[in-house]
């Protein structure tokens, strides 16, 4: 809960400061390992200490002293069953011999230790034995001292032909030994001089891009922060609020711009409109005076009916007036009329900025996305560390197996192995927590997405609203055309009156059908005009919300 609260800008900061620790933490694990196993290190040191122990102990079985020496107790042996004895484990000892003069010809490259070991130091060696079994156990058997002694003298030969060949093995082994020491030395010397110089690499860069993304961060922060004000104002009616021009490109750049764009054509609008709703007020008022006029000539139409002996040229001239007036009426009907197919044009403008208004938080909605898929995007580097990390496991594993094939020789790889895994299992905790932060950075970006929908539907609800005014004008324009067919009607009765002047009592049944059309008229205008004023009355509360400056 505590991540997701954070800014942007702390957000990344924190990711880059993890990303720093967990390789400083790798840098580390790796230098203690290098330490650890370089050579005359002290792993190092314990494995050879514990095989020097070892060859202290027990002697090489291609070395032949043994055999020799059991040559030797052989020759002063008087009982049978400990010649037995001593003749078996000189055999068991060749055995031996044999198996390791196979290994070392399988194991050491060719060369001049190749052939100092399995030729120089061989040849003797079998010569030894071949002699020790045709000669000296066959004249131990018989008790012949003369034969024994001849073949201990040529035993002695041979074995100082071994011995002095293995001691050049020794000493070309030492000295390959050195050579490879010192090269293993340079190599790990390399590599920790390789790592000290990428650590001060990964550190700069680090850095780098700690500087540009708290640079990104607080540019696209403030940009943000700036768009959000600017339409909350907005919603709350303030058109007077100007966005300051954006240079830069980019998404927040363009969301910038856009906005501006769409508070420009909502001011614009609401201001036609706002002229429109004054214009149909000032129209409303004309109807009713004009329906207030309209009751008081029918009313003296009334009056000169019954005073009907006041003369035909009186309800000639009334008459006369009447049409005059009836006229005047026809034309502000027509006026009105023209005014309120107006404002239904201007309506239907304002439901297309509306929707352009739409279309809008519908492109800031699909920045959002944008903002969340490069989340995503980073969600799949994740992934690919994490699966870096399983493969560095199973590489560790498949070289631990391969170590205890080695057996003694492999227990420094072994160890190695089993330090990079331990680091490959860190690195996937810390890849587990990367991607965990990733997922609050998606979450915040939906619920972004989610308010911008909720914007969305507000200005969808705006538009049906102003759909159903544009309606409501439709029907007060039909009114207002209704009338004026009756207003013609009446019109042409008033010219049927003054031309049948000398003909009153014939007259006066059709003025007075024209009067009594009249009155029957004047509710349904009235009522017209009252259902105009109230609609103009809603367009001007509606509207009156907006602010418009100077």
């Amino acid at each position: 809960m505590v991540i997701r609260n954070l800014g942007l800008e702390k957000k990344l900061m924190l990711l880059l400061s993890i990303f720093s620790l967990a390789f400083f933490a790798f840098a580390f694990v790796s230098w203690h390992t290098i330490e650890t196993v370089r050579v005359n290190g002290p792993l190092y040191g314990s494995i050879v200490e514990g095989k020097d122990l070892v060859a202290d102990i027990l002697p090489p079985p291609a070395y032949i002293i043994e055999s020799h020496l059991l040559s030797l107790q052989l020759a002063e042996e008087s009982e049978a069953a400990q010649q037995a004895l001593l003749i078996e484990r000189g055999n068991a000892l060749r055995v031996e011999f044999d198996r390791r003069h196979e290994h070392w010809k399988r194991a050491l490259a060719p060369g001049t230790l190749s052939d100092t070991m399995n030729v120089s130091a061989y040849r003797p060696a079998v010569a030894y034995f071949e002699v020790r079994e045709a000669e000296l156990i066959p004249a131990v058997r018989a008790r012949n001292p003369v034969r024994v002694q001849a073949a201990m003298t040529v035993l002695n030969q041979r074995y100082e032909e071994h011995r002095r060949a293995i001691d050049s093995v020794v000493r070309l082994t030492n000295e390959r030994n050195l050579q490879l020491e010192q090269t293993a030395e340079k190599s790990v010397s390399d590599g920790r001089r390789n790592l000290i110089v990428l650590g001060g690499l990964v550190l700069a860069v680090v850095a780098v891009l700690a500087w540009l993304t708290l640079v990104m961060a607080n540019s696209l922060t403030a940009r943000l922060s700036l768009a959000a004000g600017v339409a909350s104002r907005v919603a709350d009616g303030d058109l007077t609020v100007r966005v300051p021009d954006a240079s830069e490109s980019d998404e927040s750049g363009r969301l910038l711009t856009a906005i501006q764009a769409m508070t420009t054509s909502l001011h614009s609008l609401v201001a036609r409109v706002r002229l429109a709703s004054n214009m149909l007020s000032a129209s409303t008022a004309e109807f009713t005076k004009a329906g207030r006029q309209q009751d008081r000539h029918i009313g003296g139409l009334r009056d000169s009916a019954v005073q009907i002996a006041g003369g035909a040229r009186s309800i000639s001239e009334t008459s006369a007036d009447l049409m005059s007036t009836m006229e005047s009426v026809n034309a502000v009907a027509g006026q009105a009329a023209q005014v309120a197919e107006g404002g239904r044009s201007l309506l239907e403008g304002m439901q297309g900025a509306m929707q352009q208004l739409q279309q809008g938080t519908v492109s800031i909605s699909t920045r959002l996305g944008t903002i969340r898929e490069k989340t995503s995007d980073i969600s799949g580097v994740v992934t690919t560390i994490t699966k870096i990390a399983d493969q560095t496991n199973l590489l560790s594993i498949n070289a631990a197996i391969e170590a205890e094939k080695a057996g003694d020789q492999g227990l420094g790889f072994m160890v190695l192995a089993r330090e990079i895994r331990r680091l490959a299992d860190q690195t996937a905790a810390a890849t587990l927590d990367i991607e965990q932060m990733v997922r609050h950075m998606q979450s915040a970006v939906s619920a972004g997405v989610m308010e911008m929908d909720g914007f969305a539907a507000q200005v969808e609800r705006g538009v049906g609203v102003t759909a159903q005014v544009g309606t409501q004008l439709g029907q007060i324009i039909g009114q207002v055309k209704a009338l004026s067919e009756r207003f013609d009607a009446v019109n042409h009765g008033m010219r049927s009156q003054s031309q049948g002047a000398r003909q009153i009592s014939e007259a006066m049944t059709q003025l007075m059908a024209g009067a009594q059309a009249g009155a029957d008229a004047l509710p349904e205008f009235n009522a017209s005009i009252a259902g105009l004023r109230d609609a103009a009355d809603s367009l001007t509360q509606e509207i009156s919300r907006f602010k418009l400056g100077t």
